[in-house]
């Protein structure tokens, strides 16, 4: 389950030259499903990318240039846009993570990132949009259970990643 809790964004577009690309911060949430798909696409090993290969509740989190996303290239582009392989939580945006409440189900907490300038301008968001960020949130929430879950069975990073 998804928990969008917040003031509702109504119009939002993503015009990350206009703002500098203020959302493509170091240390961004991924999941090991997000992991798989950049090592996959970039070649790179985990350990070049992560911080940790320690999870936090079956998070990890990006390194960083300094305060910025790894991947953000000079031109402020994404390179795993481009790629097809931009973690959950960068797709999701407007809408921050904000937390998981591990319960019998778990429950993904998100909130609109209000720091954003084009939250209230651009596109009208639809249903489509709604229905969009639901089903990100429960794949969010589908990876992380599946590392649990292996890590309870008792594999390892590695293990975990090419299982995935």
């Amino acid at each position: 389950m998804v928990l969008v809790y917040g003031e509702p964004i109504k119009r939002w577009s993503c015009e990350f030259t206009e703002c500098g690309a203020l959302c493509c911060k170091a240390g961004r949430e991924v999941t090991i499903g997000d992991i798989k798909r950049i090592t996959c696409a970039t070649g790179k090993n985990p350990e070049d990318f992560l911080e940790s290969l320690e999870s936090k509740g079956g998070l990890f989190h990006l390194k960083g240039k300094g305060d910025r996303c790894i991947f953000l290239a000079d031109d402020l582009s994404c390179s795993l846009h481009e790629k097809g392989a931009k973690p959950i939580f960068c797709q999701m945006y407007p809408f921050k993570f904000d937390g998981i409440i591990y319960a019998d189900d778990l429950i993904l907490k998100v909130r609109p990132a209000h720091n954003c300038p084009t939250i209230g301008k651009g596109e009208e968001l639809t249903e489509d949009f709604e229905i969009a960020i639901e089903s990100l949130g429960n794949r969010f929430l589908r990876d992380i259970e599946d590392f649990i879950r292996l890590k309870s069975e008792g594999l390892d990073f590695a293990a975990i990643l090419k299982h995935v």
